[in-house]
């Protein structure tokens, strides 16, 4: 089954506030500079996702450092194909009373949920929870065996489920089944950094809460007990520092239908995506088996911009803020070849959930 580590000082802060003020010096002048075209704007904004999106890899790779250094191998991330078409970039952390930032786009209702709260969108033939996970046929990959192949299969479903399934983990609580799946160093990272507060350099939250579907407590109630799952794994080698992992690249999408507590007619979907890949090697054990390090990225449709404490807060019809006109076509958060960044400064606009 979604964000490169460092902190963002008052240095950082007043180097943007300086070339802002140069920006706007430089528009009230009448100096000849000719308006970017819609192709040149969405060109620009695929390259900062392409920034923003290697921020959030970084993050994932943190711990690995000395696992290098003793013969254990980096590995290659999987992008998702397309990129988001619109962003909107800031400085500073904004939330939802500012109304400087739109919302990812959710669905607007003025009557309790129906009885399939899926209804008429792209999730409603999709499986329902687990059964939406499911593992390929094995066979060798590589250098690697077929069993090898099938237990990493069987890890990763084990991963997504913990990550975006576990009930315990969704309404805010200690995402323990997650990580005790990992590695020991990258379980380590992973809660060392659970509550830590703020964004980093790309604008992405700090807390590794972010690596998992997590509501903010008290902030959801869902709609009945379907959650909605759609994707694919496959197994393929990835080579870097002279060695070779097996990587099993994920695309996954889950569906969740919440409103807030009390006020059922404020219902909503948020969509949660995962993508990118977990690698399997002998990182703890040069002789020991193949272990998992989670290289994955989560985006989000249906969340409120300017959060940063990981969590997922909803963002719901009754409390959204109108977004202002924005150029260039929307992203649909159902689409496996595209992916919404949600929370911290970097929002994406999507077609709806």
């Amino acid at each position: 089954m979604s964000e490169g580590i460092g902190d963002q000082g008052p240095g950082h802060e007043d180097e943007i506030d300086r070339k802002l003020r140069e920006l706007t010096e430089g528009l009230m002048t009448e100096a000849k500079v000719k308006e970017l075209s819609a192709a040149e704007r969405a060109k620009r904004a695929r390259r900062d996702l392409k920034k923003d999106k290697h921020n959030q890899r970084k993050q994932r790779r943190q711990g690995r450092s000395v696992r290098l250094k003793v013969g254990a191998i980096a590995v290659v991330v999987l992008a998702a194909a397309g990129g988001l078409t619109w962003l909107r970039l800031s400085h500073s952390p904004v939330g939802r009373a500012s109304g400087q930032q739109p919302p990812l786009g959710g669905t607007s209702t003025a009557t309790a949920p129906p009885s399939d709260p899926f209804a008429g969108t792209q999730a409603e033939n999709w499986a329902d929870g687990e059964s939406g996970i499911v593992v390929p046929g094995a066979k060798p990959v590589g250098s690697f065996t077929a069993a090898q192949v099938t237990k990493a299969y069987q890890t990763t479903r084990r991963l997504l489920i913990a990550a975006n399934l576990d009930t315990q983990t969704l309404v805010g609580g200690a995402p323990t089944a997650f990580a005790d799946l990992l590695t020991k160093q990258q379980r380590s990272d992973f809660l060392s950094a659970l509550n830590k507060k703020g964004v980093n350099s790309g604008g992405y939250p700090l807390s590794t809460r972010k690596w998992v579907a997590s509501f903010f407590p008290g902030s959801a109630e869902f709609i009945g007990n379907v959650i909605k799952v759609h994707g694919t794994m496959s197994a393929q080698t990835a080579h870097e520092a002279g060695g070779t992992v097996l990587a099993i690249q994920v695309n996954y999408i889950f569906a969740y239908a919440v409103e807030p507590p009390g006020n059922p007619t404020d219902w909503m979907r948020v969509l949660d995506h995962q993508y990118g890949s977990v690698d399997f090697a002998q990182w703890d054990d040069p002789g020991g088996p193949l272990e998992p390090w989670d290289q994955t990225i989560i985006g989000n449709a249906g969340l409120q911009c300017g959060t940063t404490d990981g969590y997922m807060h909803p963002d719901y019809p009754s409390e959204r803020l109108p977004a202002p006109t924005q150029s260039g076509p929307a992203v649909n958060p159902y689409s496996q070849s595209t992916s919404v960044p949600g929370g911290g400064a970097v929002c994406g606009r999507t077609s709806g959930t």
